[in-house]
């Protein structure tokens, strides 16, 4: 058995490898945020950690939802957002300075939506995947939502300005 006629090219291995890792680097770089400077988010102090229990948010049970067409209602500066699968809210105002956002979970598959907040100007401040969230630095004004999730997940989602 010869073993000379199965000779590894020079370079071809190295090149795949190369090439998935860059497709890789341009994937995280795509999923972070691209905020305008000042604006900052956090999961709360209180030590709450990714799929801890957060402050309940009644889901609704889907009456009345639109697939695609999430409700945004405000009462005395609070902010609600209620939806069925993905979706892009219309557009809310908040004040500057500070808010706790807190999101339910899915009650078909107890997950968390993806949640991108933008700014009036397009720009994409942030992506939530945590049941409560504290926004930090807003310069206040216009912002939306937009909501990433399964098409059977009925989802809240409660602003509350501090």
């Amino acid at each position: 058995m010869s073993v000379g006629n199965h000779r590894l090219r020079a370079g071809h291995g190295c090149v795949r490898w190369l090439a998935a890792s860059g497709l890789l680097l341009a994937i995280a770089a795509a999923c972070q945020p691209s905020a305008p400077p000042g604006f900052t988010g956090s999961v709360p102090p209180d030590g709450r950690a990714s799929g801890a229990p957060g402050p309940s948010v009644a889901a609704p049970d889907g009456s009345g939802l639109v697939a695609g067409e999430p409700t945004v209602t405000t009462d005395a500066g609070k902010v609600s957002v209620a939806g069925l699968g993905s979706g892009r809210t219309p557009d809310f105002d908040l004040p500057a300075g500070s808010a706790e956002m807190t999101v339910s979970v899915c009650a078909s598959n107890q997950v968390i939506p993806f949640v991108t907040l933008y700014d009036a100007n397009d720009n994409k401040l942030g992506i939530i995947v945590e049941p409560t969230y504290t926004l930090t630095n807003l310069a206040g004004g216009t912002y939306a939502l937009d909501v990433a999730t399964n098409p059977a997940c009925v989802w809240t989602i409660a602003i509350s300005p501090g």
